[in-house]
């Protein structure tokens, strides 16, 4: 491994030492010097060096330091000689004496074969014969023009049986021509006996060159200067062709016409240059201008254009806004790098206004945050987040958004328009728009919004529609009302049908009083019982025949003018009402969730006709007559509902319907209101937990949660039980000093932080009951605060699992 280092460094020592122009014999001597002291590993080492140098031996050869003796086979032979090479070493020493004969070469010669005589011995060493293979020789071209080369191939055989060594082919021009180029000498290196090598020469010509006819001389040389054998070669010479540019236009990427529009920078342009002549252009110096400017092109590197060849130059141009013309001009100079060539040549390029706006919005930035699950809601406070882009290459001016509800939204404001600072050339600002939301108009299932992009002066620049689907809940359907509200409300009903109607219907037929007392009853009634414009029909079997079949008297008739026509009819009546057997109906609501009863109640009338054709005739008549009473029902402050503003909505005839609702007794109503308080109870115990769970997570300063009533997240109503859990959850929250807002009833913009918070609530139900999550968010960020659930009995809520 030593040795091989060793050998590595010599030969950078001896390729440094070359370059330096010093002599290959200093390895020869070292090595010399080794061998005599017997260190005869290291001096193979350094005489293979100088073999590398030069493998002749020589008596003198010329050194920096004057002339030194050089026999580096010899040496390398005695050494294999001392080492029992025997082989080896004789082949050395005979190549030693062949170059140069010496007594100290023939004395181990000697040693080696004691017969060996000079005079026969160098006869029978076998001689090289290198020569060229004249017929074999292969030319690239016959002729070659100026800035162009050709190649000449031919073989040297060796027809002798030793090895020719470091042989060379030495070129020589027969008459001077200008404009032609090679190397002197090319290396043909070893060639052993009976083989052949295949020598490459490579000849160049330049911009010099002229019309004619080219020489050479090719001489193969053996390293000691022996002429071998020779050749002749030559080839025509014509002068450099002339480059001729054409320009072929200018494209865009996918090759179609370029169009350039005013503001917008088009890139990735490119201009096409074709060199149509027979010469190839060095160094090409290109300018360009656009409209007289100079314009820089993009590329860098382009050292050539050859014969034939078409040159792409990127570039970029750019028609500012103020431009007028519908064409811009773009030069083209194209000067070679020697001076000897120039091109110059303009095109005109379409201009137009932008097909697309310069200044537009950033539809991928477009987003809507405030809103819930992608729903606008009665809790929403939409803000939609937008991005406007100047993909011009100078500054925008002052730029303004607006945005326009496509149609009205009800329920929903939007802000006015904004101002847009300038904007510098492809830069994009963020802005948003703020949307105010009326819960109590909110309506419709999608809300379309256009934003405008203009100018100060009005002009649109750029629109975009955008959307947000709407999330209203539908109508609350009414939950049932208790055992208790029921049995209040019919107590309620039966004073106000004895103290206002009963009473007042039977007064105006009395006999006993004038014409004005009845007048005063009939209007009380009116006003207590009756709203104006209300259509009754009590009993019209008792309207004389003739004006029921004149059509003068309805089916349906104003309650006032009815009770007013009682006394053009009968001289005095009486009506009389079994009201201890009325019957009530259950609440009802009607489609507009107005709540009511219907109680029905057994009629006697009795008059006396004032009819031409009935004069004086006393007429009898039972009716079943039922009655509809409308009344508001609303909530009080402890969760219970309650009603009020009682009124008779109208009265009819009816048939004796075969199943009458039959309210429970006084003890029955006792028992159900009991059962109720009792499963009421076991509800509430349940939701107290979760609201204490719940308030443990609020803020301290929790005053009111805001709510929609309960509803799925596809925005349907849910089941009447949710009534009844919602009801009960409003109370346990009171109990905590915290109040329930319907979303209605709720402005966001009054709303005060950490004090009012929205709640959500969501319900699953399975075999185990019906699960209740409650979420408490953020009225600002949607960010959840708190989160609490409770599994509620479905026997409570009246329901069963699945």
């Amino acid at each position: 491994m030593k040795l091989r280092k060793l050998l590595f460094g010599l030969l950078l020592i001896f390729a440094a030492s070359e370059a330096r122009g010093q002599s290959y014999v200093t390895y020869y001597k070292k090595g010399e010097s080794l061998s005599q002291s017997k260190n005869w590993t290291e001096a193979i080492e350094y005489l293979k060096a100088a073999l590398q140098g030069s493998g002749v031996d020589k008596k003198s050869i010329a050194t920096r330091n004057g002339v030194a003796a050089y026999f580096p086979n010899r040496e390398l032979g005695i050494i294999y000689f001392m080492q029992g090479k025997k082989e080896e070493a004789k082949q050395l020493l005979e190549k030693s004496y062949r170059d140069e004969p010496t007594d100290r070469a023939l004395e181990f010669l000697q040693k080696l074969d004691p017969a060996w005589m000079s005079n026969h011995q160098l006869a029978n060493i076998p001689q090289p014969k290198p020569l060229f293979e004249k017929e074999k020789l292969e030319k690239s071209a016959e002729s070659v023009e100026g800035g162009g080369s050709l190649t000449f191939k031919i073989p040297v055989r060796n027809e002798g049986e030793g090895r020719f060594d470091n042989g060379k082919i030495r070129i020589a021009a027969v008459a001077p021509v200008k404009g032609v180029e090679f190397e002197p000498l090319v290396t043909v290196g070893d060639v052993r006996g009976g083989s052949s090598r295949l020598i490459q020469i490579t000849i160049r010509t330049n911009q010099l060159l002229t019309d004619g006819k080219a020489a050479l001389t090719l001489t193969l040389e053996s390293e000691s200067g022996t002429v071998w054998d020779e050749l002749p070669v030559s080839f025509s010479t014509f002068s450099p062709p002339a480059p001729q540019l054409k320009l072929v236009g200018l494209f865009v990427v996918n090759d179609a016409k370029l169009v350039l529009e005013k503001g917008r920078r088009i890139k990735s342009v490119k201009l096409l240059l074709k060199n149509e002549g027979r010469g190839m252009l060095t160094k090409p110096r290109i300018t360009l201008t656009l409209n007289e400017q100079p314009l820089l092109p993009t590329t860098n590197g382009l050292t050539t254009i050859l014969a034939g060849e078409t040159a792409t130059i990127p570039c970029e141009f750019f028609i500012p806004s103020s431009f007028v013309a519908a064409t811009a001009t773009v030069g083209v100079t194209v000067q070679e790098g020697s001076g000897t060539y120039s091109f110059s040549e303009k095109i005109s390029v379409s201009v137009q206004e932008p097909a697309t706006p310069l200044v537009h919005f950033d539809k991928t930035m477009t987003q809507w945050e405030g809103i819930r699950e992608g729903f606008i809601t009665r809790l929403s406070q939409p803000t939609l987040k937008y991005a406007v882009m100047n993909e011009s290459d100078e500054p925008s001016k002052d730029l303004i958004v607006k945005v326009v509800q496509a149609p009205n939204n009800v329920g929903l404001s939007v802000p006015a328009s904004k101002k847009v600072a300038p904007l510098e050339s492809n830069k994009t600002v963020g802005d948003e728009a703020k949307l105010s939301v009326s819960p109590k108009l909110l309506k419709g299932t999608l809300a379309k919004f256009t934003l405008r992009l203009e100018n100060p002066h009005g002009k649109l620049l750029d629109k975009m529609d955008v959307e947000v689907p709407i999330l209203v809940p539908t109508k609350s359907k009414v939950s049932l009302p208790s055992a208790e509200e029921s049995h209040n409300l019919t107590v309620k009903i039966g004073e106000f049908l004895e103290n206002n109607f009963y009473f007042n219907l039977r007064s105006m037929g009395s006999i006993d009083e004038d014409i004005e007392t009845k007048s005063n009853f009939q209007k009380e009634l009116v006003r207590l019982c009756f709203k104006k414009g209300d259509k009754v029909s009590i009993g019209n079997d008792i309207v004389p025949g003739e004006l029921i079949l004149s059509g003068k008297f309805p089916e349906a008739y104003e309650a006032e003018s009815y009770l007013n026509n009682l006394f053009l009819w009968y001289d005095n009546y009486q009506i009389d009402f079994q009201s201890d057997n009325a019957r009530f109906s259950p609440i009802l609501f009607s489609d507009k969730g107005v709540p009511y009863v219907d109680v029905y109640v057994s009629k006697t009338f009795t008059g006396k006709s004032k009819s031409k054709d009935f004069f004086g005739v006393m007429v009898t008549q039972e009716n079943l007559l039922q009655i509809k009473i409308v009344f508001d029902r609303y909530r009080q402050s402890n969760g219970k509902w309650d009603s009020r503003q009682l009124s008779v909505k109208g009265v009819e005839k009816v048939k004796i319907p075969t199943t009458i609702a039959v309210f429970p007794t006084a003890e029955e109503w006792e028992k159900k209101e009991a059962n109720e308080k009792n499963e009421l109870m076991t509800l509430s115990s349940t939701l107290n937990g979760l609201v204490e769970n719940l308030k443990s997570k609020l803020p301290p300063t929790t005053k009111r949660l805001v709510a929609e009533h309960f509803m799925k997240k596809d925005g349907k109503s849910e089941e009447i039980y949710t009534y009844k859990i919602e009801n009960e959850l409003t109370t346990s929250l009171a109990l905590k000093k915290i109040k329930l807002i319907n979303a209605e009833d709720w402005d966001p913009l009054k709303a005060v932080p950490n004090e009012e918070f929205l709640m959500e609530g969501t319900y699953e139900l399975g075999t185990a009951g019906l699960k209740l999550k409650i979420n408490v968010r953020n009225f600002r960020t949607y960010e959840s605060v708190g989160e609490a659930e409770a599994i509620i009995n479905p026997e409570l809520l009246g329901i069963a699992t699945k």
